[in-house]
Formats: structure tokens, sequence, C-alpha cells
């Protein structure tokens, strides 16, 4: 909780604000006292995301889900306004750490605690499927430590079992580490797929850690998919099974909400009983001891799921003998930090074997398989990387972006030198401040009109994560720029954009992480890909049209006439073709 900033609003609707509770990607938390003087959290989104003509729906679509689910376990909604000029959202306040929080603060909790835990959240997850609803999103961060109980937020995502997804083409949703084998995949989400972010979520309370490790996410999501969850640090039995039974890959096979409330409502009651009246959850009782007690009921052992071959021959990971498989620095001041669910932004491609199933962790012949516009499964149609060289065309410009002082960034190769504007040259690199740096260069670097195709590529690190859009590299026209090369501050996800829409990758950035960014706009298919460190994550149709357009921009974007998605962070190494690089091109710039 922090006091409230200068530009914070003092009110909204009706709602007194008294401090900050936090942000997210959606927007702004507030404490807040409504006129009876009860407190509430009002949630306010950033005045970026009203522009994009999909989030109105989007916000209405989790104000909906939100007030069609009651129960002691969930945040109850109170008032909400989608349609006023900045969308808001009250919910009652609920006192109490995050999960994440909690025990990133005192460690795993005790056995007690994470049975209360259990069934609270089966009680949860029993309010929302009760309504036709599975959240995809439940994950530590949106589970709060109540006194009384935990509560399941944030229902951003949350979909209708009976409805379509309203998640964009490409999009993966959910939180790698804490997403089902079905929603990695693609296939159909049932309310068993909470089920197993349940249990991935009792193994992080229980552990510490996730139950599929840590590292890049597309290998995280590959575990998810191949791997036998690691449970052995679960140190009681009957916990311990309750959680396996939870993460069996099949989702017939998984016990439902109810099932698991018969099972760990005794032992719940008993610990709420022990702690006089609070339930272990609301004071977490952290483990200071190997526990002793097992549940009152066991939940029954699955086989083990097999691990489906892959049906093409193996693929070589790219990386010279005796070199660590993992991330390595790449970029100016790298640094690496260890991370939760990913490391350091390494990217790595996960292949679907057959009908949607992930078969085989591979780089040098792998591609991301996204869902399609038609919600199938597609791939980049390009050919895979082989052993022999790749030849790339020639860039139309290059900004290496390694000056040393001065005002002008040297194109290397189109002679379209950019004028740099508050800009910072540290390392190699160009460093914006995310307000008011840029480089423009003196004409358009790539024609982007009608069925014409172009690939824009660039090294790019941010300084922090920002909670608004951030362009790495744009070229303006008339009112708004024709592509977008980017960070989404809607889905906190790189992205790239065209004329109407924008190709999401499905993992978010680190802080102070370098990352090779590319998007390509196949002119003729009208098609949109973008690349995160040379695999390509997302792919859908643009069927907007714009004109050659202006100067290149670095740094930032134009919308609504106006410069706008400031880049705070370094950019080095931009490249702009006239064609649409493969798959293999792409990976080669690396």
């Amino acid at each position: 909780m922090a006091a409230l900033e200068p530009d914070d609003p003092r009110s909204v609707g009706e709602y007194r604000l008294l401090s900050r509770l936090g942000a997210g990607g959606m927007g702004r938390v507030y404490l807040g006292r409504s006129p009876g003087g009860r407190l509430v959290a009002v949630k306010l989104v950033h005045s970026e995301l009203v522009r994009r003509p999909e989030f109105r729906s989007r916000f209405r679509r989790e104000v909906q889900a939100a007030r069609s689910v009651s129960g002691a376990f969930t945040a109850a909604v109170i008032d909400a306004d989608p349609d006023a000029p900045l969308p808001w959202l009250v919910t009652s306040y609920i006192a109490g750490p995050s999960l994440e929080q909690a025990v990133a603060e005192r460690g795993p909790m005790s056995t007690p605690a994470v049975l209360a835990l259990a069934a609270g959240l089966a009680e949860a997850l029993v309010s929302i499927h009760s309504v036709n609803l599975v959240h995809r999103d439940l994950k530590p961060s949106n589970v709060l430590l109540a006194e009384d109980g935990p509560r399941v937020i944030d229902f951003g995502i949350v979909r209708s079992i009976e409805g379509d997804s309203f998640t964009g083409t490409g999009l993966l949703a959910g939180s790698p580490g804490f997403m089902s084998p079905e929603q990695v995949a693609g296939a159909t989400i049932t309310p068993a797929s909470d089920v197993f972010c349940l249990g991935a979520v009792l193994a992080f309370a229980a552990t510490g850690g996730n139950p599929f490790g840590a590292g890049p996410t597309p290998a995280l999501l590959y575990r998810v998919v191949h791997d036998e969850p690691d449970v052995d640090a679960v140190a009681d039995p009957a916990l311990r099974s309750l959680i396996s039974a939870c993460l069996v890959k099949d989702p017939a096979h998984r016990p439902t909400p109810r099932q698991i409330l018969a099972h760990v409502g005794p032992a719940a009651g008993e610990a709420v009983s022990a702690a006089g009246g609070r339930t272990a959850v609301g004071a977490p009782q952290f483990a200071t001891h190997p526990p002793t007690r097992a549940m009152p009921a066991e939940i029954r052992e699955y086989p083990r799921t097999q691990v489906l071959p892959a049906t093409h021959p193996a693929t070589r990971l790219d990386t010279p003998v005796g070199r660590p498989l993992t991330h390595q620095p790449t970029g100016p001041g790298d640094s690496l930090s260890p991370s939760g669910h990913r490391d350091g932004r390494s990217r790595r491609a996960f292949l679907l074997a057959g009908a949607g199933a992930v078969a085989a962790l591979g780089v040098g012949a792998g591609v991301w398989f996204t869902r399609s516009d038609a919600g199938t499964t597609s791939a980049d149609p390009s050919p895979s990387p082989s052993p022999s060289p790749v030849e790339v065309p020639q860039p139309v410009g290059l900004w290496p972006l390694d000056e040393t002082s001065g005002e002008a960034a040297r194109d290397t190769l189109g002679g379209n030198a950019g004028t740099a504007t508050g800009v910072q040259w540290l390392d190699g690199a160009a460093v914006f401040d995310g307000r008011s740096s840029q480089i423009v260069t003196q004409g358009p670097a790539v024609d982007t009109s009608e069925g014409r195709s172009f690939s824009v590529s660039a090294w790019v690190r941010l300084s922090t994560i920002p909670d608004t859009f951030a362009t790495a590299v744009s070229q303006e026209a008339d009112t708004n720029s024709c592509f977008y090369l980017q960070y989404s501050g809607d889905e906190r996800q790189w992205a790239f954009a065209g004329a109407s829409r924008r190709a999401v990758a499905p993992t978010a950035p680190v802080a102070g992480v370098w990352t090779h960014l590319a998007g390509v706009f196949d002119g003729p298919g009208r098609r949109l890909r973008v690349y995160v460190d040379g695999v390509q994550e997302s792919t859908l149709v643009d069927t907007g049209t714009t004109a050659i357009g202006g100067p290149l921009v670095i740094g930032r974007a134009k919308y609504n006439g106006g410069p706008a998605d400031w880049f705070p962070g370094a950019v080095r190494d931009v490249r702009v073709f006239d064609k649409a690089l493969t798959t293999a091109q792409i990976k080669s710039l690396k």
C-alpha cells in the first residue's frame, strides 16, 4: 500500500480514494471508501487501454463474470461503470497479502495451512463453476489471504463454458507454470483446467516453488504438458497425493472441486478450530518442522502420464558442445536474475505432434504453434532451419545505435539517418527515458502500403516493466503508426501490431534483460507474425491498410495524431527489410 501520487484521482464515481494498493495489466487498484464509509478496492483502468477497440468489451466481460460469482471465497463486486471515460470496478476490500507475497516473505506454509487453503480455493471454484465459468488464471498472485480465509480475485480472463473464448488470436490465456496442459495445447477448456491450476498453487504454497520448475517459458509449458510434476518436497503423504491427483494430465481423471472439498474440509475445519476460530490461511502458518498429520481421506493415486514420443526425427539444440543449455548474455549489459517462471527471456520453441499435443522441445528445427483465427492450430509455413547457412536478404535500413555521443543515429545501409533527441549512448546502445527520448529518421524506411511485405527487428531491453504500451520501433503515418514493434500494456507481453490488430507473444518480458524482438508482415497474406529471441510466438491476419508512411521512429509510436507509447529502456541494432523474412532468417539475425 502506498500514498496517492499527484496524478492520481481523488475519487472515482462516488468512491473517495485513500491510497494505492497496486497495479496490473489493466489498471491501478486503489483503496477507497464508499459513501457509507465502507472500505473498498477500486480498479481504474489505464487511460492508454481505452483507445483499444476491444478493451471495453473485455472489461465489460470481466465485470459480468465477477458479478455472476458469489461465495465466501471470492471478492464480491459492489459497483462498476464499464462505459465511463475511464472504466472502473469496485469490489469488497480484502485485507491481507497475496499468496505469492506471503510465501516470498515467510517461506512455505505448514500442512494445516495448505489444507485450509485447499478447502477455501476448492469452495471458490465450486462457486465459479456453478455459474458455468472457468477462471483460467488461478495462480498465487490471484489468491489473497484474508483473516477468515482465502479469496480468489481477478476474473480478467475468465470465460463461459458455453461461450467462445474472448482472448485474442494466437494468445494463450493463463500464466506459465500455472496453466493446464489443455490450455497450453489450445484444447477445450473445462472446469478441470482450474483444478490443475489449483494443484500447482497448492504445491507452491507447500514448497515455495512451482512443481514444473523454473526457466524459459516455452520450457515450462513443455514440462506442463509432458513431464510429471515434482512434488517430492511435499512432506505430508496425503497432501502430496492430493496435489498429484490435481496435476494429472488427463482432465477426466482429476478430482472435482466438490470432491476436493469433501476430502480436505474436515482437516481444514480442525485447523480452524486449533487456530481459535481463525483460518490457518488467514494468519498463515509457515512450516517450521516436518508435518506429521495426514488428511482424513486419501485421494487415489493415478498412473503416471505417458509422454507421447515425437513423430519426427529428434531435433537438435543449436548450442555448441560444452556451452550450457541456458540463456547466455547476448546484449550489452545483459544481467540474468533468477525468476520463478523464466530465465532471462531466453525463448525456446516447442513442437506440437499430431492434433494439438506438444511433442518435443527443440530450437534448431522447432517453431511455435499458435491458434489461428479459426481457432485451429497453425504454424509458420517457413522451412525449418537446416545445417546449411541461411541466406538473409540485405536490409533496406540498419541502425546499429552504437554511437558514443551526438544527435545523429547513422543508417549504415540506406543513408536514412535519424535525429536523436534526449537519447543517451551507453554500452553500444541507445537509452531512452520513456518520456521524451526518441530517434526520428529523415524519411520512411519501408513501403507499408497495400500488399507490401516487410520485416523489422531490434534488440530491446526494458529498464522497467511499464503499466502502459511501450514501442521500441514504429513508422509513422498520417494519424497513427503503420506498425508497432512494442511491449503491450494491455496483455503485458511483447507484440507486433499493424494497422488494426496486433500479434501478441504469450509471455511477458523481464526488466533489464536483452531480448531480440522481430515482427513480420506478409503483405499478400495480410498476416502478422511476432518473434521473440528467434522463435515465432504468435500469428494473425490484419486486414487494416496504411499508406507508405512517414519516418521511422525508435523509442515511441504515434497515435491519434501525436506521440505515444514512449519506450523506457535501451534499443540497438534496428533492421528493416522490404520482404517477409522466414523463421529461419529471423533466427539467424540473433
